[in-house]
Order: structure tokens, then sequence, then C-alpha cells
């Protein structure tokens, strides 16, 4: 897929793979220090156990010099090449907008099935 981009003069960086639940929960506390509800973090972040990084076939994506993990990726260059693309190499967006698991709009975020 990166190679695909490529060509089509797209730069894809990768973000963020393959997560352990360790690093999942470790990621949630530090949110929770931060002050934010519960509620809240678990509508961005899956709690430990049920995530797709889990797996190793979820990956968040990112443009060079756009902040990470921001709805706004699905209005880059980037984003909307993965959502006309993405698909002929097998990944989709799990977390559209309005998406039957109650997680946010994640355009960042793609899995491979």
């Amino acid at each position: 897929m990166r190679a695909a981009a490529q060509q089509d003069r797209i730069i894809l960086v990768p973000l963020s793979g393959y997560r352990s639940a360790s690093r999942q929960a470790a990621i949630i506390r530090r949110k929770l220090a931060a002050g934010q509800k519960l509620a809240e973090v678990l509508k961005w972040i899956a709690a430990p156990g049920y995530s797709q990084h889990h797996t190793g076939r979820a990956i968040d994506i990112g443009a060079p010099g756009k902040a990470a993990l921001a709805q706004d990726f699905g209005r880059t260059r980037q984003g909307r090449w993965l959502r006309r693309r993405a698909h002929e190499f097998g990944f989709v967006m799990t977390y559209p907008r309005k998406n039957s698991h109650g997680i946010g709009y994640e355009p960042w975020h793609w899995y491979i099935g």
C-alpha cells in the first residue's frame, strides 16, 4: 500500500501498529492522570484486551507535518487517498463517522481484515 501511495505522490506515515494490553492500559492511565474522564477516554481508546492494535493487524497512519491522530486527517491528501484505495490492499477504516462500535471517528485507524 505504501508503494502504491508513493506512486501517487502520497506519503503515508505509520504512527502506531502493534500495541500490547499493558501499553494500552498505560495510554489510558496517562489520559486519566491528565484529567480526562474515563467515558471520554474510552470513546477514543479501546479498553486493554479489546484494541485491534493487540492483533498486529491495525495501524494508525498520519501525514508528514500534520498533528498525529486528528480528525482533520480525513481531509488530508493521505486521508482521501486511503478512503479511495486502502480497500485494494485489504484495509478498512474500522471507525468511520457514526460507527456501530460507538468509537469516535478515527480516519487514521486502518485494519487489515
